[in-house]
C-alpha cells in the first residue's frame, strides 16, 4: 500500500521542544479525524528518523490513501484548520505531498 499504488502526504513538524512537535501533530490528526476522511489512514504522529537536528526536534504524520481525489479532498479542507491551531504557534511545520522520503 505504498506508491505507486497508493498517495502519501507528509506533515513535518520542528520545535524546540520534542513534546510541542508532537502536541501539534496529535492535535492535526484529531483535526483529519474530525473530517472523517474516507480511504485515507493517518499514521502517527512518530518522532523522525533523526529525531534531533540543528537543536530542534523534528516528527512527522503520515496520510496514505489508494486514492488521490480522496487525498487532495482531505488536504483542501484540512490545512485550513493545521494553520489555525493554537499548537502551530513556536514550532515550524510543512506538508509534503508525494514525499521522495517519509524519515
Amino acid at each position: 500500500r505504498w506508491p505507486p499504488f497508493s498517495h502519501l502526504a507528509v506533515l513535518r513538524a520542528e520545535a524546540a521542544d520534542r513534546a510541542a512537535a508532537l502536541k501539534f501533530l496529535g492535535v492535526a490528526r484529531q483535526a483529519a479525524l474530525d473530517l472523517q476522511p474516507k480511504r485515507l489512514e493517518i499514521l502517527g504522529p512518530a518522532v523522525a528518523a533523526m529525531e534531533r537536528r540543528a537543536g530542534r526536534y523534528r516528527a512527522h504524520l503520515l496520510l496514505e490513501s489508494p486514492e488521490r481525489a480522496a487525498l487532495k479532498r482531505l488536504l483542501r479542507d484540512w490545512l485550513p484548520l493545521v494553520e489555525a491551531l493554537p499548537a502551530a504557534r513556536g514550532l515550524r511545520w510543512s506538508i509534503d505531498v508525494d514525499p521522495i522520503e517519509v524519515g
